[in-house]
């Protein structure tokens, strides 16, 4: 006897009436039963390739208001891309600390709205991305394979991305952060981004120098807090181990290799050479991060945002923005941002495109958004276009337990 959540027909086998259908999409199985006996049919269902799109918070903020008319169009897109098994847009954990700072009476509604766009479909989170990003090149430094960074798709992404997805998913609530900290946490980066306004512009640095500056502060980040979270352990803080930065998290992770081979003084030191090495300044989220850093930099010199007050509005999301498409760009087909981070992310100095051919959106291309959301459901085969028939008949009736409820 099976759970049928849409009744095809007569079974087959018992001869009940009413009592044949779907029961669920399973992996790449479409699995039918019946209601009464044990009869069973699994049907193969065709491969699939998705597109991955990640959609920023600024597209959801407008496609929830639903106030702008191409949002809700390409919102619409989005969704008839998804529900054909060609594309899924996941959402990740900076959806949710931005989502956060929405004022209470909706930030459950966007929440809800996110994940129901999202299907359920989360990005590993960028900390897990970023500790798996050094660990990989880091193992590459102690093997003295090549310096290049390998993008491993598992590494951000579910490895059921490509499974089809079926008609319910499981929605569990998220731990909530503290509102409050998140908020001032903002506000102070950003006016401490400002303090540095100056000074950055009046340097004589070229880019490249500004990046390898960046990747050295980045360096410094991760001896400092390993050595303060070390401290603190020493010092009998177990509860260190729960609430220390994940640069320190990150030190730890590397200093397990050849733990019982190796002292502690040399671990350490292998360490930080790797830290200098090209191995670190090519694990991809460090290199995005330290470029964007770096050409904001070099457009100071040209005399831009002097305008301190613009320039603060500018700036408010700035450091969410590096956050997740420094995680997530090597790893998706395409990126809908707002215009600042589009211009940036194609400026020829970073040239994200070109790097992991991840493609970018704005109000800037939106025709080309929108296009290319076309092109992807003109891209459906046969095969798949079967397979959604199969998946999505056209009548069915809905069983009893399902209409009165019953579950």
């Amino acid at each position: 006897m099976a759970l049928v959540s849409k009744i095809l027909g007569d079974c087959p086998s018992c001869g009940r009436k009413d009592g044949y259908g779907i029961v669920n999409v399973s992996g790449n199985t479409l699995n039918r039963g019946c209601l009464s006996c044990r009869h069973w049919d699994r049907t193969p269902l065709p491969a699939l390739d998705k597109k991955v799109i990640y959609l920023d918070q600024y597209f959801y903020s407008h496609a929830f208001r639903g106030s702008h008319p191409s949002f809700v169009e390409a919102k619409g897109l989005i969704q008839e891309v998804a529900a054909s098994q060609l594309a899924v847009a996941p959402y990740s954990n900076v959806h949710e600390d931005e989502t956060h700072l929405w004022s209470p009476e909706k930030r459950d509604d966007l929440m809800k709205f996110i994940k129901q766009t999202s299907a359920g479909h989360r990005f590993n989170p960028e900390y897990q991305v970023q500790i798996t990003q050094i660990a990989n090149a880091f193992g590459a430094f102690l093997k003295r394979d090549s310096t290049e960074a390998k993008i491993i798709k598992s590494d951000a992404l579910p490895d059921d991305l490509n499974d089809w997805d079926d008609y319910l998913w499981i929605d569990v609530p998220a731990f909530k952060p503290d509102v409050e900290k998140i908020r001032s946490s903002k506000t102070e980066a950003v006016a401490s981004l400002m303090d540095l306004f100056e000074e950055w512009a009046a340097r004589s640095s070229t880019f490249d120098q500004d990046v390898k500056d960046e990747l050295r502060g980045g360096q410094r980040s991760y001896t400092k807090s390993y050595v303060e979270y070390a401290k603190r352990i020493a010092n009998g803080e177990i509860h260190a181990m729960f609430d220390s930065p994940v640069a320190s998290q990150i030190v730890e992770t590397l200093m397990h290799y050849d733990g019982t081979r190796l002292p502690a003084t040399i671990r350490m030191q292998r360490i930080q050479a790797f830290f200098e090495s090209e191995y670190f300044e090519n694990v991809p989220l460090e290199r995005i991060s330290s470029e964007f850093f770096a050409l904001l930099r070099h457009r100071l010199r040209l005399g831009a945002y002097r305008n301190k007050t613009k320039a603060q509005s500018k700036f408010k999301g700035f450091f969410y923005d590096v956050r997740f498409i420094a995680a997530y760009a090597p790893y998706c087909d395409a990126m809908v941002v707002d215009a600042l981070m589009h211009s940036w992310a194609t400026d020829p100095l970073i040239d994200l495109p070109r790097k992991f051919g991840t493609r970018f959106f704005s109000r800037t291309n939106w025709g080309e958004f929108l296009d290319y959301l076309r092109g992807i459901l003109r891209s459906k085969s046969d095969e798949v276009a079967a397979a959604l028939r199969l998946i999505h008949p056209s009548s069915y009736k809905v069983p009893e337990w399902i209409s009165r409820g019953i579950l």
